[in-house]
């Protein structure tokens, strides 16, 4: 990870924003997503004349403005307001901004800048493995602060108890044997099998999952924080070849197979007090739980630098 402090934080799917504005909340404000030409823009969802949603708005493509849909001022990319057209008097664009936010696209995300201004910023992470891969991709809706969604998929001992009639039905034994590995900005926790690697599950700073069963089969998840209880959760399954129509059953399978799966975490997450795990002092680890350790000791380290939630 990069000496910068700050670090890429992705937040939703390219997908999700097409020709007209979007309405997301994430961390726990709601944010409006818009495209002048080629730029994605992603600004506060809230004009700054009589508070309405800009996200009712229109995209003026000619100016490349978003326009409010109460009295049709219009913001550029930067949040600066261009044109209020009530008014003649254009000194009264001084008056009205709003607060536009560092995003960038890659690997079909939206990212955000979370951190210190500076003139060169750092790559995006990404998985290794990856690279050559085709996807399939569906989004759930987690009821749980994303760090305990997190740690919920980076737990291989809950298996046989969350998971006993679908993914754990085969684990007669719930003893889990791991062994853990550094990456840059994460861990890999490698499941063990008589002393061979069997699988492993990678993690990336801030939100990045990524399960490898094999060569040729990987899982990855993103846990984008909605607000204190909910988590957007992008899922994706991996292939190389591909054929007409296999796209479309890639993204239903990933629908299906999260549907199953992830529906027998949620009452559990949800259930879990308190929700974020910076107040989560008073729990005991065990062994098994390497991954969840690993995972609190980056998240400690990074949420004194740049919170994600300000409350």
């Amino acid at each position: 990870m990069s000496n910068t402090k700050g670090y890429w934080f992705p937040l939703a799917a390219s997908a999700d924003v097409g020709r007209t504005p979007v309405s997301l909340v994430r961390r726990g404000e709601q944010f409006v997503f818009w495209r002048s030409g080629e730029e994605l823009v992603c600004m506060q969802d809230r004009c700054p004349h009589r508070g309405a949603k800009l996200s009712l708005g229109k995209i003026n493509p000619q100016a490349g403005t978003l326009r409010c849909p109460f009295h049709g001022l219009e913001f550029g990319v930067d949040g600066h307001c261009a044109k209020v057209p009530v008014e003649h008097d254009q000194s009264f664009c001084k008056e009205f901004s709003v607060p536009s936010l560092k995003v960038i696209e890659s690997g079909g995300y939206i990212w955000l800048w979370q951190g210190e201004e500076t003139d060169v910023l750092p790559s995006v992470p990404f998985h290794p493995d990856l690279q050559g891969f085709l996807y399939g991709q569906s989004t759930t809706l987690w009821p749980a602060h994303y760090t305990r969604c997190i740690e919920n998929v980076c737990d291989y001992s809950h298996l046989p108890f969350v998971h006993r009639w679908t993914i754990g039905g085969g684990l007669r034994d719930p003893v889990v044997d791991l062994e853990m590995e550094d990456v840059p900005g994460g861990f890999r926790a490698h499941l063990m099998d008589n002393g061979k690697r069997r699988q492993y599950i990678e993690f990336l700073y801030p939100n990045m999952w990524l399960l490898k069963l094999s060569n040729g089969m990987n899982m990855t998840a993103v846990f984008a924080p909605v607000d204190n209880f909910q988590t957007a959760v992008y899922g994706r399954w991996f292939y190389r070849k591909s054929f007409p129509g296999k796209h479309s059953l890639m993204n239903l399978w990933s629908a299906i197979s999260q549907f199953i799966v992830f529906r027998e975490d949620w009452p559990i997450v949800h259930s879990q007090n308190p929700g974020d795990v910076l107040e989560a002092n008073h729990e005991k680890l065990l062994p098994s739980d390497a991954p969840v350790i690993a995972y609190r000791k980056i998240y400690n380290k990074y949420s004194k630098i740049n919170p994600v939630f300000d409350n």
